[in-house]
């Protein structure tokens, strides 16, 4: 759950590059410009919402013709590319995880072939993809997936993990909280009920904190030398990491935001700082037996 800034300036001229080719006029898409201007001028109105949007394009031939050039290399279309390569390995825009590896539309192309070019409508995601599918909405009243671009506040901390039994077996329990900014309830609890795969959230912040726990100093540097001489020490070292992980991802719901928010949960710090000050503690020992 990411929030993305993509402008709709210059898309309409690259729809026109577009339909200058032999692609674009396979598709018949000069013939179809005022369409466009119009379907994509709803879209903004009606900032992706697919309960407000008219309707979805029944025409066959048209649909494979706009996928076709989703993927196709052309000059007018290099911003799908540059979206592409620089989404690879950095949060998902839908669920978080930092795994994306392919670009999806917001709208699927199946229902909604007219914004298959259309940048406001293409987000890097991973493989929660699947889980999406060409779904726009949910069963109930308001259920819809979040938008990476119009939905307020969408990168604010929403998904959490809380670590229990730490000594013995700890146990990872995943929670999903509306930011204040995020308006709309029920679009809320369907996007991270149907993308966000707890269990895969709770397996890597697993990972981490066993990470964690067999050396410290992988998750912060300077623990490799030295113990934190108070818990303020500790925990602004922690939060240093928390920040760092924000500001690189630029969301707060990066797996590894949600990992080191855990570490920093009230009583998760607590046990770690009776272990890392425990007396005659070695720098970068682990903090359990192993």
């Amino acid at each position: 759950m990411k929030k993305f800034a993509h402008s709709s300036k210059g898309q309409y001229r690259a729809l026109a590059a577009v339909a200058s080719t032999k692609r674009g006029r396979d598709a018949e898409i000069a013939t179809r410009m005022a369409f466009f201007a119009k379907a994509y001028r709803e879209y903004v109105k009606h900032r992706g919402n697919p309960w407000l949007m008219t309707g979805q394009v029944p025409d066959a031939a048209f649909r494979n013709a706009m996928a076709g050039m989703f993927g196709a290399r052309l000059a007018a279309l290099s911003y799908i590319a540059k979206l592409r390569n620089a989404a690879r390995g950095r949060c998902c825009s839908m669920c978080g995880s930092l795994n994306s590896n392919q670009v999806d539309h917001f709208l699927p192309q199946h229902h909604y072939p007219e914004f298959s070019l259309f940048l406001p409508n293409l987000f890097p995601v991973c493989s929660c993809n699947q889980s999406k599918g060409n779904k726009t909405l949910g069963p109930d009243p308001g259920e819809r997936f979040l938008h990476p671009k119009f939905d307020r506040k969408i990168g604010e901390r929403a998904l959490y993990v809380r670590i229990r039994c730490h000594d013995d077996a700890p146990t990872y329990t995943v929670v999903a909280r509306k930011p204040k900014g995020v308006r709309d309830a029920a679009a809320f609890d369907f996007h991270t009920r149907t993308l966000v795969s707890h269990d895969a959230l709770a397996d890597h912040v697993k990972d981490g904190f066993e990470r964690f726990c067999r050396r410290p100093g992988n998750v912060v540097r300077a623990f490799k030398r030295t113990n934190p001489g108070s818990k303020a020490v500790l925990t602004r070292l922690l939060r240093d990491e928390l920040d760092e992980s924000c500001w690189q991802h630029r969301s707060k719901n990066n797996w590894d935001s949600v990992f080191l928010h855990a570490l920093l949960e009230r009583r998760t710090l607590a046990w770690i700082w009776r272990r890392m000050s425990a007396p005659g503690r070695v720098a970068g020992s682990p903090l359990v037996r192993l």
